[in-house]
């Protein structure tokens, strides 16, 4: 996968400070570089000589004619439709790199291209007579893109390191920032990052920039989709399966093999059978299955067949997939924790060990269900309350009714009490569960806390199916992942794909009826109807997913690792200025404290945030 960069001196002068930038992009040692310098503009962009999909890779594509320079990290999906409205002659249409089809789309339709175009990309286009640089990243955000505005420049690349790189972008932190990644663990930031002086180009948006003037402008607006055509159960079933299948089969094109997540629920499970009969339905071998979960006891034959591993081994099994199992260790945990959460953007310390053992194989594309609960395989939240403030009384009886042996209780707990006071309701719940509700236990230093608020969240939909899904999408943390996937894939040449987050599948998603996600006692309706003749049925109709002991595996990672980092910490004479930011005796007692971490991840979340927050 190739990584971009580029500075604009919207001033004028020479761009001296490009290969500053272009070496600090995430990429392999044997990646190489190309730069394009037109004045007082320069494009370059780091990868391989070739690309996967073995056409010419993304190097800066310079058009004389019409005076444009292009470069972009992208693969741009349904090649064949776009070259039909383009005009591209067949002959043509193997050899074109991605980047080309997205320079002749900015040829034909300007700066309502990314309209027209389906994939993953970040991509910037160089006007050379109206001095004017084009910017533009994916509906979704698959693409990393992150730039540095003011008036005498604009620098962007493809990381927030990149961006730093550039010797006139200060690199203060965003206190802002800091403190709500100290005191609210799951909260985006939405365009800004942890650094004053660096944005992110937020998924589905555009950036123009002149010498004199720069608009930021969203172009994917997912509320205007617009309702699906009436149709039964069937031919919905039809169309999900045909739109997820497009997108997959687009996302397997090229020589090298290809990897995929399995965990054992819907959202892998679907993706992992779909990819394996597109690659067998092309002659390719089955693709390999990474799991994060350790290899179960006794061996895989032993796995029950509802439990984590026999969910995952029945997907295996019936597609004949090499399956590894990748679980962290010690080391990954101690790497994890010492990483910069401000520049090394990965958040989840599961992964590492499957990109390492899935690189060793050879593997340079997986693709991860990642998404699908926001799209099409939502559990239907907000349903249920939409039919109680809607008035149809009788329908919600029956729809909790079959899930449930109180249903007038249930509609109280789980319907009523929720849209009167959801603080009363996250109460009860966690009363049920035999929990009392966890009070802050963030680790921020309580002068920091006093003089700096966290940004503010935005308040979660209750009613509505489609405005859940809405605000899912648009709320950061897919793309956050994204983001820190990217850069993880890029250190061993691993480029991460994602069907179920394909614009199609989205578009359909939002224009379902909210019946077609919760339907009784089963959530995900349409998705499970639709791949019941794929999947094994355990895992198709499974509505309990737990994974005790992937997070058994983590925790015990933790266990040895927080002793390492302890004594590392320890060890330093006088930590760095970070630390003012946190209250460091309380750092230092949580860290005694966690000898036999919680078994499941959320428990040592503030003290993740707090340690890679430091650097040391």
């Amino acid at each position: 996968m190739n990584t971009i960069c580029g500075i604009f001196r919207r001033t004028g002068g020479p761009v001296s400070d490009l290969d500053a930038v272009l070496a600090a992009l995430p990429g392999r040692a044997t990646d190489v570089t190309a730069v394009s310098v037109d004045g007082s503009a320069g494009l370059g962009c780091r990868g391989e000589a070739v690309a996967t999909e073995g056409r010419a890779a993304s190097a800066p594509l310079v058009d004389r004619d019409a005076g444009l320079v292009a470069i972009a990290a992208a693969r741009v999906d349904d090649r064949e439709s776009l070259c039909d409205c383009l005009d591209v002659p067949g002959p043509e249409r193997a050899r074109l790199p991605d980047v080309a089809l997205i320079l002749r789309a900015y040829r034909r339709w300007g700066t309502e291209c990314p309209d027209h175009l389906l994939g993953a990309y970040a991509f910037a286009i160089w006007d050379m007579r109206r001095r004017t640089l084009f910017c533009a990243r994916d509906h979704i955000g698959a693409r990393s893109f992150y730039y540095s505005l003011t008036a005498e420049h604009l620098v962007f690349a493809s990381s927030v390191r990149a961006v730093l790189a550039a010797p006139d972008v200060s690199e203060n932190l965003d206190e802002e920032a800091v403190a709500t990644l100290l005191t609210h663990r799951a909260r985006s930031f939405g365009a800004r990052t942890f650094y004053r002086d660096v944005r992110r180009l937020p998924p589905g948006h555009l950036l123009l920039v002149k010498t004199d003037a720069a608009r930021l402008e969203r172009w994917w607006r997912p509320e205007n989709v617009p309702a699906a055509p009436p149709g039964d159960g069937d031919s919905l079933a039809e169309g999900l399966l045909e739109t997820c299948g497009r997108a997959v089969a687009d996302r397997v094109r090229g020589p090298y093999p290809v990897g995929v997540h399995l965990s054992g629920g819907l959202d892998s499970s679907s993706v992992a059978v779909l990819t394996a009969r597109a690659l067998q339905s092309g002659g390719r071998p089955a693709p390999s299955a990474f799991s994060w979960q350790p290899m179960p006891r006794g061996g895989a034959s032993n796995a029950p067949e509802t439990d984590e591993h026999g969910l995952i081994e029945a997907v295996a099994r019936q597609e004949g997939l090499p399956l590894f199992y990748c679980p962290p260790g010690i080391d990954d945990l101690v790497a994890y924790l010492r990483a910069d959460a401000t520049l090394d953007p990965d958040i989840h310390p599961n992964e590492e060990p499957a990109r390492r053992h899935a690189a060793a194989l050879g593997v340079r594309v997986i693709l991860s269900g990642w998404g699908g609960d926001e799209g099409i395989s939502f559990n239907g939240r907000g349903f249920h309350a939409e039919l109680l403030l809607s008035g149809r009384i009788g329908r919600l009886w029956r729809e909790i009714g079959e899930s449930s042996g109180h249903p007038f209780a249930s509609i109280v707990s789980s319907v009523a009490l929720p849209l009167a006071s959801p603080p009363a309701a996250r109460a009860v719940r966690a009363l049920r569960l035999g929990t009392w509700p966890q009070r802050n236990r963030s680790l921020i230093h309580p002068a920091f806390a006093r003089r700096v608020r966290p940004l503010p969240a935005t308040p979660l939909p209750r009613v509505g199916v489609r405005r859940l899904q809405l605000h899912l999408l648009q709320t950061g943390h897919l793309a956050a992942r994204i983001e820190g996937w990217a850069a993880g894939g890029a250190r061993h040449g691993i480029e991460y794909r994602y069907p179920l987050l394909d614009r199609r599948v989205l578009e359909f998603a939002l224009g379902l009826p909210p019946e077609q996600f919760r339907r009784g006692r089963w959530s995900r309706w349409l998705l499970r109807r639709a791949l019941a003749p794929l999947l094994p049925p355990q895992v198709c109709w499974n509505l309990s997913k737990h994974d005790p002991s992937r997070h058994r595996a983590l925790s015990a990672a933790l266990a040895g690792a927080l002793p390492v980092v302890r004594t590392v910490l320890e060890d330093r004479s006088a930590l760095q200025l970070r630390s003012r930011y946190l209250d460091m005796p309380r750092l230092m007692q949580a860290l005694r404290a966690h000898q036999t971490p919680p078994t499941r991840p959320g428990g040592p979340g503030p003290l993740y945030n707090a340690l890679r927050l430091l650097d040391y």
